[in-house]
């Protein structure tokens, strides 16, 4: 019943108003290429743009979050109080 209903000549000719056709004309041809082509690019540059945009967006929203924060202590450095163990007090490995 489906196949019918695709195969009725309104229906096709509705298919056909909307297909996508090739011109002949080669220059026009590759004009439309040319025109695809720069159709990516614009939308690669919006992405990236945008991309761009919400990485930095996030970086400022970190920024802003911990204003006033105190920051931690800048290096490799662990406080507290602790006391070296000897060499000969850890367990060695057999």
């Amino acid at each position: 019943m489906f196949a019918q209903w695709l195969h009725h000549p309104h229906v096709t000719r509705l298919q056909a108003r909307f297909a996508a056709r090739r011109p002949r004309n080669p220059l026009i041809r590759a004009l439309l290429a040319l025109l695809g082509v720069a159709l990516l690019l614009v939308l690669l540059v919006v992405g990236v743009v945008l991309g761009v945009a919400m990485v930095l967006g996030a970086w400022v929203w970190r920024a802003l979050r911990q204003r006033g924060r105190p920051q931690a202590t800048p290096g490799r450095v662990i406080e507290g109080e602790y006391r070296h163990a000897r060499h000969d007090a850890l367990p060695h490995p057999r």
